[in-house]
């Protein structure tokens, strides 16, 4: 294996998560990296870090405090626009996100003060386009959980915000939501319907997985080629996915790259038969790639932890938690470890999956987060193998359990493909 480089022994119990939100950017000779540390003590403050890192060896130089989050749910969302201004979405679960920047991200003094931008907000999907454009998904409560879509113009405010889709009944939804700018400046938004009649978080099961793009920067969206009422519901959408004609199963998506082609990758798992598969789409529609034949002794159904990207020869790279001698596992397990699997741009397979961490069955690494692709900087990115970052440890609990300890402590991990 890689020797990798420890950013923190004091990381929260999901300290990479969520793969939603970009965490590891390029800027110059530096490599800047988001995490999540835990609390001090026991129903303190998770702390919101930035590592500011070599880019060529990933030696840690220094770490910035962002913010500070309620729970282990508030990672930052981090990203580049072409002046090198670096912008952060940092602080939130059901709350307001702190909107930062910075032109010298290296100094703490030079930061923005934080501007809210709420108010019920959580997983912040952030992208940037050419014209600086800032572009912010992010899932917000209510009495019907809705995915909304917000931007900000380099010289405006953040504008009102537009409600993509909502769920079908009261309570609990997770859209698992991934934003992108691809190459012809289009907005590509992948998510899920995650509900149960009930509205219990516990119950919910992935039902629906859609795909919706804009070609005129978020003012208009369209859904597989037609244009949609907004917000769209799991009974009004097209998905490319579904499993809801058997209320007992489940799909889980990851988050989307976008090709040359500008045309959207993106890891999901399905439930019959169980399995992880890559949904891609071409000009012919949508088309899967089986897991199965791809990595036969890993276990990739279930809803895997797992990260994606593209290099400037157009290869899709995977990354994916799971147990290393095939056991079946849900979406946490304490065996798990992080593989590596990449394909060439036509969809065949380039490399069976490499393992990337030494086993340790008491100690779960997962949760990865990979230099994502962006096509506004495609010389800057990856230029020498994509970095990545990973949580190694074990979980804290559920937010609801009593026992739940937000101060647990594990540990933050860089390595590089």
């Amino acid at each position: 294996m890689n020797e990798h480089i420890l950013l923190s022994t004091e990381g929260s119990d999901r300290g990479t998560a969520y793969n939603i939100s970009g965490k590891i950017i390029r800027r110059g000779h530096r490599l800047f990296v988001g995490w999540l540390d835990a609390a001090e003590v026991r129903g303190g403050a998770a702390r919101i870090r930035l590592g500011v890192c070599d880019v060529r060896t990933g030696e840690l130089i220094k770490t910035l405090k962002l913010g500070e989050g309620v729970d282990n749910h508030c990672g930052p969302a981090i990203a580049l626009d072409g002046n090198g201004r670096l912008h952060a979405l940092v602080g939130a679960h059901h709350g307001d996100f702190l909107y930062r920047w910075s032109d010298d991200p290296e100094d703490q003094a030079a930061w923005s003060d934080p501007e809210p931008v709420g108010p019920h907000h959580s997983y912040p999907a952030l992208a940037i386009d050419s014209e600086g454009t800032l572009h912010l998904a992010y899932r917000e409560k209510g009495d019907r959980w809705q995915l909304q879509y917000t931007r900000k113009h380099s010289d405006g405010r953040w504008q009102p915000p537009v409600a993509i889709a909502e769920s079908p009944v009261p309570g609990y939804n997770h859209f698992m939501h991934s934003l992108t700018v691809g190459p012809t400046g289009n907005l590509n938004l992948t998510f899920q319907f995650h509900y149960d009649e009930s509205g219990n978080a516990g119950q919910c099961k992935g039902k629906a997985a859609v795909c919706v793009r804009s070609a005129d920067g978020g003012d208009t969206w369209t859904n597989e080629g037609e244009s949609s009422n907004l917000p769209l519901r799991v009974d009004s959408a097209r998905p490319f996915a579904s499993c809801l004609e058997n209320p007992d199963h489940s799909l889980r998506l990851g988050t989307h790259v976008v090709d040359g082609n500008d045309h959207p990758w993106l890891f999901c798992s399905l439930p019959d038969p169980p399995r992880g598969v890559m949904w891609r789409h071409t000009d012919r529609g949508w088309s899967e790639i089986d897991l199965a034949g791809v990595a036969a002794q890993l276990d990739t159904s279930g809803g895997k932890s797992t990260a994606i990207s593209r290099d400037a020869q157009g290869r899709i790279h995977l990354l994916v938690g799971t147990h290393p001698d095939g056991t079946p596992t849900g979406w946490y397990d304490p065996a798990m470890e992080l593989f590596h699997i990449a394909f060439e741009k036509d969809g065949s397979v380039l490399s069976s999956p490499r393992q990337l961490t030494d086993n340790d069955p008491e100690r779960a690494r997962w949760l990865p987060s990979i230099e994502p692709w962006d096509w506004i900087r495609p010389d800057d990115v990856a230029t020498d193998g994509h970095w990545f970052t990973y949580t190694s440890g074990v979980v804290a609990g559920m937010l609801n359990d009593p026992n739940y300890d937000h101060s647990l402590k594990t540990e933050v991990y860089l390595g590089r493909l």
